[in-house]
């Protein structure tokens, strides 16, 4: 079984993928799940800013604007 790469709070987007039917934008991740029956983690996920919400598992999915992601829980703690 593969442990969530993504933490609640952390901002992602839908990977580029010709079968992608996600979207564009910028989500946030709202709660991790329990991994599918396959055993890839699953993550309940929102849209900013329209709050479209998804269901999506772990490939699907990458770090909003390319960065590790640790930018933004560390710009939140500085201010």
């Amino acid at each position: 079984m593969t442990t969530h790469a993504f933490k609640i709070g952390q901002h992602v987007q839908a990977k580029e993928t010709p079968l992608c039917n996600m979207p564009h934008g910028t989500f946030s991740i709202v709660n991790l799940l329990p991994s599918a029956a396959d055993g890839v983690p699953l993550y309940h996920i929102r849209r900013i800013p329209d709050g479209d919400e998804r269901i999506v598992r772990q490939y699907e999915i990458e770090v909003a604007g390319g960065g590790s992601g640790d930018e933004f829980g560390r710009d939140e703690r500085m201010h």
